[in-house]
């Protein structure tokens, strides 16, 4: 049984991202270069539908209870949120939070460059806005400073998520955080990995140049139980039971104003993380007894928003089941966005491609 549920979940999340970018988001690229700001709503709201689709299929399908503890950030917020990066799938259980505590058409993610190329998925999330870093410091600068003065444009405060670790926990990558520890004569982390700061510090620093930065969410994620590391272990359907988030808040006016600040602000707030998680590990697996009383959603609309994103998506997939059978127009128009973000990624990826301005900044 767990392994149909992972299975079928897995089709559904790639059924419902590749046909819904080749569907639904394709015909709003046009806008969103000459109607900047009316083509980023449409794009937000249509991916918004899909990740309410993603929440569900998460919680009701596979089961995953999530337990949010802390102080939250406020909705309107422009604010950048740190995590402790545990497992590949971490971007997908904090859907579960944004969804009750914060913006999630505004919710933008920050990941490894060569996801945007995977077929399907990574064209809708081209499409999302989320930043794609190389890891390649020079290149990486000139990205953070296009999505920014990007969102600049469109009077925009997003919230992104951002991994100082840079990678998922493993033991390779935590042998390489013990190596770098050392070089740099720090104590080895047993729970997350040694933060890579300069890019927070970057991305800290030119928020506050450019859109403004209101706030920090500094979160850590926690598995009592199974930790589904990477692809396999959900299609064999090891979910967690229970997710737990604990949250803090901390108003950007708390962060130093210099870079060198910034970093070592960074460090510290990865010391007390790794104390945080060792304790949680280690005893009741429970970060705190006091749940968040405040709500953006409470329970029952989250549950209508459940059952509107399930009805849009399954009527969905069974329309273009149905159409792709009976519509050979339909079969070209595919082919035609097929070959469309096949080319787009081509020369970068539809993000790449949003504003030319940045390239100003980045001299």
């Amino acid at each position: 049984m767990s392994v149909f549920k992972g299975v079928l979940f897995s089709f559904l999340m790639l059924y419902s991202s590749t046909f819904g970018a080749i569907f639904l988001l394709i015909p709003l690229i046009p806008l969103i270069f000459f109607q900047p700001k009316v083509g980023r709503q449409m794009m937000d709201q249509m991916i918004w539908i899909w990740q309410i689709y993603a929440v569900f299929l998460v919680e009701k399908l596979c089961g995953v209870k999530v337990v949010i503890t802390g102080e939250p950030v406020g909705c309107e917020d422009s604010t950048i949120i740190l995590m402790n990066h545990r497992t590949r799938f971490d971007w997908l259980f904090i859907f579960s939070y944004i969804l009750r505590h914060g913006p999630l058409r505004r919710f933008k993610i920050s990941m490894k460059d060569i996801l945007k190329y995977v077929p399907g998925p990574g064209w809708a999330m081209q499409c999302a806005g989320y930043l794609f870093l190389q890891r390649k410091w020079e290149a990486d600068k000139k990205i953070i400073l296009r999505c920014l003065t990007y969102f600049r444009k469109l009077g925009y405060k997003p919230q992104i998520l951002f991994f100082p670790e840079g990678t998922d926990f493993t033991a390779n990558t935590k042998a390489r955080s013990d190596k770098f520890a050392a070089k740099n004569s720090l104590e080895p982390y047993e729970y997350v990995l040694h933060p890579r700061t300069a890019g927070f510090s970057f991305l800290v620093e030119k928020m506050r140049e450019i859109i403004s930065l209101d706030s920090i969410l500094d979160v850590s994620i926690g598995y009592p139980e199974n930790i589904p590391q990477n692809e396999r272990d959900i299609l064999e359907g090891k979910f967690p039971q229970q997710v737990h988030f604990h949250v803090q808040a901390h108003n950007a006016s708390e962060l130093p104003p210099d870079r060198e600040g910034v970093e070592k602000w960074c460090q510290e707030c990865w010391e007390r993380k790794e104390r945080q998680l060792r304790e949680y590990y280690t005893g009741s697996k429970v970060f705190s007894q006091k749940p968040i009383q405040t709500y953006v959603r409470n329970e029952q609309e989250v549950e209508h928003l459940f059952k509107f994103a399930c009805l849009f998506w399954t009527v969905f997939q069974i329309c273009v089941v149905v159409f792709l059978i009976y519509a050979p127009i339909l079969r070209w128009f595919s082919l035609f966005s097929i070959i469309t973000y096949v080319l787009i990624s081509r020369y970068g990826g539809i993000d790449a491609l949003l504003d030319s301005e940045a390239s100003d900044l980045c001299k």
